[in-house]
């Protein structure tokens, strides 16, 4: 049966299934589903896990193997499969299928893997685990969504709703949960007794946004190439800068590239902003950045940006630092290839 995210603490508290599925495109949210399961399993006397990480050559041999193994310690246990993929082959699909059906009763079965497309969805296998057991799917959390995503966990936390501070944090983290999380653990410690000074805490965010990827990433779009030099001196000693400004930076340049094709069909830049649901905050810095550059020019951005990841991933040569701090330049209109 299919469970929403939302009811699955209702569903456990009523009964716990034999198996459970969870999937979909944000780790954070699969992880806090698995954490509610695991807790209770934990209330009805499931003590002992063992985890496989499963790939296409995995030996399922391994799972029927460790069910077979009485424990001395817990006569319940779970087994949590992480799937690598949902392409697990036909020997996978019915080893999995199999499993699911005839699960001993002190046996708990946790699946969890990453996004599923609608042909695994339909394969012998999922179909199995929705009969026999819970799965639970996540969808990604859109911009449009994401200030009331942080406003529900900041309540859930203790902290007062406060639209202004969930609206700052989605601004910063730019969809990036975890990091929205973080914000709101730190929100905790700051205020423990959950009334936020939001005039504090706003001067507070904006003088950190400054420094940050976001913050170098918005002195680009505006053309400011002083202040993207002084943010990136700053960073520059932070090992994972490059990664997370490469996957920021990425899906910024989309955004904007799919915007500027529509402004040749479409002279309203208004329009086009709000058919992106682009932030209110963010609207002057896009349109700046749609006017200065045309749509080859950034192409020609995003182009760089991919040799960039590659050699970040190690599958291609170029000086990482170096050619981050030149494409920020020239998206600040800096440097003459770009003009």
């Amino acid at each position: 049966m299919r469970i929403k995210p939302e009811a699955l603490n209702s569903q456990l508290s009523n009964k716990l299934e034999s198996l459970y599925c969870v999937f979909g495109a944000e780790p954070l949210l699969i992880q806090q589903s698995l954490d509610e399961i695991l807790a209770a399993a934990r209330r009805a006397g499931f003590d002992e896990k063992a985890t496989f990480d499963i790939d296409g050559n995995f030996d399922w041999g391994l799972i029927t193997a460790e069910i077979a193994n009485t424990s001395l310690f817990s006569p319940k246990r779970i087994i949590q499969c992480k799937l690598k993929t949902g392409k697990i082959g036909v020997k996978g699909s019915k080893a999995l299928s199999e499993l699911a059906s005839h699960l001993p009763l002190d046996i708990l079965l946790i699946i969890t893997t990453d996004k599923l497309d609608l042909a695994q969805q339909k394969s012998k296998w999922f179909k199995t685990l929705e009969q026999h057991g819970g799965v639970i799917q996540h969808w990604e959390v859109s911009s449009d969504h994401l200030a009331g995503w942080i406003s529900n966990h900041m309540a859930s936390t203790g902290l007062t709703a406060n639209k202004e501070v969930a609206q700052s944090i989605a601004f910063c983290t730019q969809g990036n949960l975890l990091a929205s999380m973080q914000e709101i653990q730190k929100l905790k410690m700051a205020y423990p007794d959950g009334n936020i000074n939001t005039q504090e805490f706003l001067a507070q965010a904006q003088e950190q946004s400054k420094y940050s990827v976001y913050g170098l990433i918005d002195a680009a779009l505006l053309g400011d190439d002083a202040q993207v030099s002084k943010i990136y001196r700053t960073l520059i000693g932070d090992s994972a800068m490059p990664i997370l400004l490469s996957s920021s930076l990425y899906r910024e340049l989309k955004s904007i590239i799919d915007m500027s094709i529509e402004m040749h069909q479409n002279t309203d830049i208004n329009a086009i902003l709000k058919q992106y649901r682009v932030w209110n905050k963010r609207k002057p810095l896009i349109t700046n950045i749609l006017k200065r550059h045309p749509y080859q020019r950034l192409q020609k951005i995003l182009l760089l940006l991919g040799r960039i990841d590659r050699s970040i991933k190690g599958a291609d040569n170029l000086n990482v630092v170096d050619e981050l701090h030149t494409l920020l330049l020239n998206l600040a209109g800096k440097n003459q290839w770009a003009q």
